[in-house]
């Protein structure tokens, strides 16, 4: 087994539980086990966890790490700060490290195998906890921000530059844990960047092409604003000492805005954070942002918060920005949005729309632009596990424009507007709940052996797949280019109860009780040998017929980067109740701001993240125009 960078994260019951963790100590007398140390493996986020356990007869005495893949300043913190909490308190009864969901899981899984083996008692250790004594501390601020992703920390850049004297609360254990943190990079209009390669994109021309996609249903005059300063804002992160450069314009849309970040997680944080405390602002991490408070008026006048381990903080401020990022992380609000629908997070979790509840409970209003930023590179199933850019690659036939049907085995839309709009024309698979990709042999075999550019004939009018696909694509899309490893990797697909290979589509439409699928199939078949798509009018270049058994289905679900909706906002970005006034001292920016996205989601890519930061630095100057 491959086994990851080398690590000696040793922790012995000496070492004292972290200030920040949840206690989880109990009574832990009659505690049994066969001394000695146990090695375990357990998958984290990036790799394989490995973990030795040391017990005496009677505790818990020592976890060591010593393997892993976990990122740096975010994976590894669990793996430090729940060995000390299993050891000071004697307890697997502790708490997963917010926005680290996944190596927090690791290591307790591993502990709890340790245990097992050493034939321990996980009953008594994962028994009830004592009760931990709450405390209240009162603080003040001109601002409150809640969230610090990109519009909270842009907002408290700019908001600070202006002597404003800003508290910024954020749930997860750094800002390294925000979609902001680890996404590719941001639209933004008029930068040096730009300049110095000769785009000459305009402002009119980038406002223009996305209030015509949006078509009305977008405040317009907030987003010509918040366009307005991404360039300076990009700007000014490059000064700060971000890596920065101009990205090709992968979807054809005619210029390019997208700028990419190279630097990722703590270490992109990292530079505004800095530049934030640097300028006299406060940042408090595992705290969240439980209520706001509002005067006799309805004016908002501060928020109630609350750390990781329970401790309340009440912060009075002239004005509050709620920046939390959208919902992804709630299944609740998930199902409210779009009914009983799994739909995979490969972003943020910790974003529960908690910006949004507490803006409605101050009396604010639901935009109606619901929706989500989908996976551009591939489908996905929860039964894969978590997405990531080294999935399993028959997750990838999803986004290829080849034959999809729902789950009573019909076509319902035109395949190609997923492989043109990834992004964006995923939208169609919230309808569904679950859809199924089908193919015969000699589509999945060229697939896997010359790509599929290649294998449709490499299309020039598929703008998407020359850019991304073909031979010609940047390296950095590889991984999608051909598939090489999708054979070998079926039969864990299939173990995992969402592929399935059959001699007929009897067989396949059996296995998923996709009833109308034969009919579907042949109905298909006729189609692309008139070359004509008489139901959808697909371009003839993606009408593969399936005809040569044995034959394929993937069940896929809907997966995205972050939600799209939230409240409404006025052009100031002031939180508006049901009489359309805005409410005094309440702020929205960033996925929260409801007005600012349309769904579908914009066609051109990075527009979620450029417009957070352009949300975030404009908020931040009103709001310290207004505190003064």
């Amino acid at each position: 087994m491959k086994l990851f960078k080398k690590s000696a994260l040793v922790l012995t019951a000496a070492v004292l539980l972290a200030a920040t963790m949840t206690s989880c100590s109990k009574e832990s007398s009659n505690l049994s086990f066969t001394a000695g140390t146990y090695t375990t493996v357990q998958e984290g986020k990036n790799g394989p966890v490995e973990v030795s356990v040391t017990f005496s007869d009677d505790a818990i005495k020592s976890i060591e790490v010593t393997g892993h893949s976990e990122t740096p300043g975010l994976g590894t913190v669990p793996l430090e700060r729940i060995p000390e909490a299993i050891i000071e308190g004697q307890t697997l009864s502790v708490d997963s490290v917010a926005g680290a969901t996944i190596s927090s899981d690791a290591i307790l899984n591993a502990v709890t195998d340790a245990v097992t083996q050493a034939g321990g008692d996980l009953t008594a250790l994962q028994g009830a906890s004592a009760v931990k004594e709450i405390t209240t501390e009162e603080m003040s601020a001109d601002i409150v921000i809640v969230g610090a992703g990109a519009a909270g920390l842009s907002a408290a850049l700019s908001a600070t530059d202006m002597g404003a004297d800003v508290i910024v609360l954020e749930k997860g254990i750094n800002a390294g844990v925000s979609n902001g943190a680890n996404a590719g990079g941001p639209i933004a209009v008029g930068t040096k960047i730009q300049d110095a390669e000769g785009e000459n994109l305009t402002l009119e021309t980038l406002f223009t092409h996305m209030s015509e996609y949006g078509n009305s249903t977008i405040n317009d005059s907030l987003l010509k604003k918040v366009l307005s300063v991404t360039g300076e804002t990009i700007d000014y992160f490059a000064e700060l000492g971000m890596n920065i450069y101009l990205r090709t314009d992968n979807y054809g849309v005619g210029f390019r805005a997208r700028h990419g970040i190279r630097d990722r997680g703590v270490d992109r944080a990292t530079f505004l954070t800095d530049k934030i405390e640097a300028n006299g602002g406060k940042i408090f991490y595992e705290t969240a942002g439980e209520s706001l408070i509002q005067d006799a008026e309805g004016r908002v006048t501060g928020i109630n918060a609350v750390k990781s381990n329970g401790d309340k903080i009440v912060i009075t401020a002239k004005a509050v920005l709620l920046a939390t990022g959208g919902y992804l992380g709630s299944e609740e609000k998930i199902h409210d949005k779009f009914g009983n629908i799994n739909i995979i997070p490969l972003g943020n979790t910790l974003s529960t729309g908690d910006g949004v509840d507490m803006a409605l409970a101050a009396g604010g209003r639901e935009d109606r632009n619901w929706g989500i930023v989908a996976n551009e590179f591939s489908a996905a199933n929860k039964n894969a596990g978590a997405w990531s850019f080294a999935c399993n690659e028959n997750l990838r036939f999803g986004i290829y424009g080849g034959l999809l049907v729902n789950r009573e085995g019909n076509r319902f839309f035109n395949e190609e507007v997923m492989a043109n709009e990834p992004l964006a024309g995923a939208e169609t698979t919230l309808r569904q709940k679950k859809y199924y990709a089908v193919m015969d042999s000699a589509y999945y075999d060229s697939v896997g052996s010359i790509g599929i550019f290649e294998t449709l004939g490499s299309p020039m009018a598929w703008k998407a797949g020359y850019l991304n696909l073909s031979e010609s694509a940047p390296a950095s899309r590889a991984h999608a280019k051909i598939l090489s490893n999708a054979a070998d990797q079926l039969a864990e697909a299939v173990d995992q109860g969402w592929a399935y290979k059959a001699d007929s589509i009897a067989e396949l439409a059996e296995y998923f009780s996709l009833d109308n699928l034969e009919a579907t199939v042949a109905e298909y078949n006729d189609m692309c040998a008139d070359g004509e798509d008489t139901l959808f009018y697909k371009s003839d270049y993606f009408m593969t017929p399936v005809t040569e058994g044995p034959f394929f289905v993937f069940e896929y679900e809907p997966s995205a980067w972050c939600t799209l909706g939230g409240v409404v906002v006025d052009d100031s970005l002031r939180v508006t109740d049901k009489d359309f006034q805005p409410i005094p001292g309440l702020y929205a920016a960033g996925l929260d701001a409801g007005s600012l996205y349309t769904s579908p989601y914009y066609d051109n890519e990075g527009s979620a993240f450029g417009l957070a930061l352009g949300s975030g630095t404009l908020a931040g100057r009103i709001m310290a125009e207004a505190v003064r």
